[in-house]
């Protein structure tokens, strides 16, 4: 495994005292890449764990890139600044949060905001996933799939305990990897724990959410500005977030408007003498055809048929005029 990078580096500028404050304090300086005044890159392998460590502070943006041959799992910690995966849209990792990945593939890149940075890597190489995937079952991967990012979380008070302990770890020859390895899959089986809870709190918020969403669509439905994005910003969402909670309930924003219209629709052909063409352009519908055609997907029959359904009398009322 090896690490590139786009800081620049000045020969004059080796500072040789490794920062006071770390959380690997077994990183030596054998294993610094980059210690100069302002930027501290280091890393090491021990057993099948790889540790790294970033603390930088930049005037500019810059990037850095894993390379490695072995599928990995990698956590990362993000305790200042601000990164994110170069080639995954949705990766960023903001101040106190840490999320993680596979990667089946050669190389990652990251890319780091200007300003203070303090990173922490930890990858465990995975010699066979699907166990590994049958212990934790929130890091199921498909055959096919080369790189999976993980929802970020935010750092709690158990991820900081465990960093705690790896911080108080000193460098030994021989034990350092079994020292190591209980840490290791407590921040594993941390982050696990931490998916389960963040999908069943989102679940909650997505019930929620489309039950708002329906009382809006059913309040304005009449309004012709009515689309997921005036919704979202209403419902102080985003539009994305909208699309996902109506798709997992087998809906659209727009399928979802229009149901409650075509309903509506069949309201007033039951309770008022108004033409199907007047009812269609009440309803925002482009045209009297496409709402029949709708109304015929939706019930079956046509609106003038709706009608005369309504007005045949039922059996048991023809049996009183007998």
């Amino acid at each position: 495994m090896s690490i590139s990078h786009s800081l620049p580096i000045d020969p004059n500028d080796n500072q040789g005292v490794l920062p006071t404050v770390r959380y690997f304090p077994f990183l030596g300086e054998l294993d610094t890449i980059l210690n100069s005044k302002n930027n501290y890159l280091s890393q090491r392998k021990i057993g099948k764990t790889t540790f790294i460590e970033i603390k930088c502070n930049s005037t500019e943006d810059w990037n850095f890139t894993l390379q490695h041959k072995r599928t990995t799992f990698w956590i990362a910690f993000q305790l200042l600044g601000e990164s994110s995966i170069s080639t995954e849209s949705g990766s960023k990792i903001e101040q106190q949060q840490y999320s993680a990945f596979y990667n089946i593939k050669k190389k990652t890149s990251f890319e780091i905001k200007k300003g203070k940075t303090w990173l922490l890597l930890i990858g465990l190489k995975i010699d066979d996933i699907e166990p590994f995937a049958m212990e934790w079952r929130s890091f199921q991967l498909s055959y096919d799939t080369k790189f999976k990012l993980f929802p970020k979380v935010n750092i709690g008070y158990r991820i900081r305990s465990i960093l705690a302990k790896i911080q108080r770890t000193r460098n030994s020859y021989f034990s350092l990897r079994y020292k190591l390895s209980p840490f290791v899959i407590q921040l594993i089986e941390t982050f696990h724990g931490d998916l389960i809870e963040q999908s069943k709190s989102l679940q909650q918020a997505d019930v929620s959410l489309f039950h708002r969403a329906k009382e809006y669509i059913i309040a304005h439905y009449m309004d012709e500005e009515i689309d997921i994005y005036k919704m979202a910003k209403e419902l102080m969402t985003s539009d994305r977030t909208l699309y996902r909670v109506f798709k997992e309930n087998g809906l659209t924003v727009n399928s979802a408007i229009q149901a409650i219209r075509i309903y509506k629709g069949r309201e007033m052909l039951r309770r008022t003498e108004q033409s199907v063409d007047m009812i269609a352009f009440h309803l925002q519908f482009a045209s009297a055809k496409y709402f029949i055609k709708q109304y015929v997907k939706y019930f079956g029959h046509t609106p003038n048929m709706e009608r005369q359904l309504k007005q045949r009398p039922s059996l048991s009322k023809r049996s009183t005029y007998k």
